[in-house]
Parts: C-alpha cells; sequence; structure tokens
C-alpha cells in the first residue's frame, strides 16, 4: 500500500485528492495549520495522518515525506503570496531527500504558455501576477530533480456557482438570478470539477511512469457564459439572465472580470476530445455537478 503526501490538504483540491487517493487503497500524510480546525479532524478520522505546520515549516514537511512514495503539490498563488516558487523548491527538495520519487503539482490553466499571459493583452497586472507565480511554482517543479514529474492546469470550479464563493464571483447571480460578465459574444471560457481534478491527480500518482512529464490543462467543458445560465437554469427550474458589464462597471482590478477580459484577448480553449481520449478519463459537465448539488442552489435565486 502506497503513501502519500498531500499539500493544502483542507482545500478544496486536497481533500478532493485525498478521497480519490484513500478510494484506490493508498496512505495519506498531510500538512495542515491546524489539527484542531473541523476540516483537519475529519480527514484524520478517515486515517489522514496529520502533521502540524505551514508551507515554509520545512522541517515539518521533512518529517511528513517520510515513507512517500509521491506528493501532491497545491500552492498559494495569489499575488499576495510573494515567493511560491521558492516555497514549491524548499519543500520538493526536502521530498526528494526523503525518497520521494513523484510529483503532481496543480497550477492553473494556460500558465505553461506564457505568450498567453505576459502579453500587452493581458492587461490585468493582478492576473499576470497570479500566472507567474503559478509559473515559478511549475519551474521549481521541473528543476526538482524528482524522477517523475506531472503538471495539471486545472480551469475554473463549477464550485464558483455554489455559495459560499458565488457571492464573491458572481453576487447578482444571488441577489436577482442574474449572470453579469465581461465576456465577448461566443467566448468561451473552460470548466472543471474539483472532484474530477482529485480523481485525476489520484490517477497520476498510482501511475507515474504513464504520467512522467505531462503537462495538461485540465478542462471538462468549453462554456459560454450563456451555456452556463442554461445550466444553472436547468438545475433549479428558473430563469437566469444574463447581462454584459457596460464598459463604467469593467474593473480588471477585480479578479473575476481579469479572467473574463483575458479570455476576449487570448484563446484558452482546450482540445477536450484528446484528453478524454488519452487519458480515458470521464468528466463530470457542469450540468450533471449543479444538479447533484441542487440543494446548494436553492440560495442563487
Amino acid at each position: 500500500m502506497s503513501t502519500f503526501l498531500v499539500t493544502l490538504a483542507t482545500g478544496q483540491q486536497g481533500r478532493a485528492t485525498i478521497a480519490a487517493l484513500l478510494k484506490g487503497g493508498a496512505k495519506i500524510h498531510a500538512v495542515v495549520r491546524d489539527p484542531t480546525k473541523p476540516a483537519a479532524r475529519e480527514l484524520e478520522s478517515q486515517g489522514v495522518v496529520l502533521f502540524k505546520g505551514s508551507n515554509e515549516d520545512i522541517d515539518v514537511f521533512r518529517n511528513a515525506a517520510k515513507g512517500c512514495k509521491g506528493v501532491y503539490l497545491n500552492l498559494v498563488s495569489w499575488p499576495d503570496n510573494l515567493d511560491p516558487g521558492r516555497q514549491a523548491a524548499d519543500i520538493l527538495k526536502v521530498c526528494k531527500e526523503a525518497g520521494i520519487e513523484h510529483v503532481v503539482a496543480s497550477t492553473s490553466g494556460w500558465v505553461g504558455s506564457r505568450e498567453k499571459w505576459d502579453n500587452p493583452l493581458n492587461r490585468s497586472e493582478w492576473l499576470k501576477g497570479f500566472c507567474k507565480n503559478d509559473a515559478l511554482v511549475e519551474d521549481a517543479v521541473r528543476r526538482s530533480g524528482i524522477r517523475y514529474l506531472t503538471i495539471l492546469r486545472p480551469f475554473w470550479f463549477h464550485s464558483n456557482y455554489l455559495p459560499p464563493v458565488v457571492q464573491v464571483f458572481y453576487p447578482e447571480l444571488v441577489e436577482g438570478g442574474e449572470l453579469v460578465h465581461s465576456f465577448k459574444p461566443g467566448v468561451v471560457f473552460p470548466h472543471i470539477n474539483v472532484d474530477d481534478i482529485g480523481r485525476f491527480a489520484a490517477m497520476a500518482l498510482f501511475d507515474p511512469a504513464t504520467f512522467d512529464g505531462e503537462e495538461i490543462e485540465l478542462a471538462s467543458q468549453n462554456l459560454t457564459i450563456e451555456d452556463v445560465a442554461n445550466a444553472i437554469a436547468k438545475a433549479t427550474g428558473k430563469h437566469i439572465a444574463v447581462r454584459a458589464r457596460t464598459l463604467e462597471e469593467t474593473d480588471d482590478t477585480n479578479p473575476i472580470v481579469a479572467w473574463h477580459l483575458w479570455a476576449n484577448a487570448v484563446d484558452l480553449t482546450v482540445d477536450l476530445d484528446t484528453i478524454e481520449q488519452k487519458y480515458k478519463f470521464r468528466f463530470t459537465t457542469l450540468q450533471e455537478y449543479l444538479i447533484q448539488e441542487r440543494e446548494q442552489l436553492k440560495i442563487l435565486v
């Protein structure tokens, strides 16, 4: 039975990856800031071995990595985290010393294609900072010297349409059943279910040789904002209005607006058929996810 180390274990991706690994019969080590919090205690109740510390506590990671075959690396890359590349390098250094042979890192969509985000078409310094930080993490992975390397780049989470985060990204959806956006007509935005990220990451961790060197844009669908509205409407049985922001309302310092404007300027489309066929992986659609989470959608409209 293999043992794996998971970072940010109480976050969405960490919990999803742990669930998939446990289902496959693995043992899990996880570094958490506060083992007494409900999310951490829930993991512990499932048999996860917890190590108290932060991403800066390298000695903690040195202990947590002992006996582990692989590591799932997911770091906070928001621009106010000044040095995630160094964090990644430090963590992976002690992982390698402990004998870990495979790193599966999760960053974000198209980070590996610098020409898509580091260009004048992307006017958001915030978004450039976010992508730059994730790119630094990827660089640290490639330089780590760990035998097997895999990079996953997931896109917009299905769960962003559910509380509590929907109040941040789409407050008008909660207040009046309206999706307010900054997309040009027909522009698509890739989407992914967090549980699918976890299942895919576990699949890679269980099979390092097959996934060695793979850098994968991870999405289940390329959706327009109208596609999203239709999916929510079908799940709730209620009409969802769609409205584009006016120029006066458009503030590219707002992260959600920045992502929309980026999609307008650069083609973010993912080749979905190739992913499904190459990896024999069945993704969850947004429609399926929202129907599954129908009860949480009642707060929206």
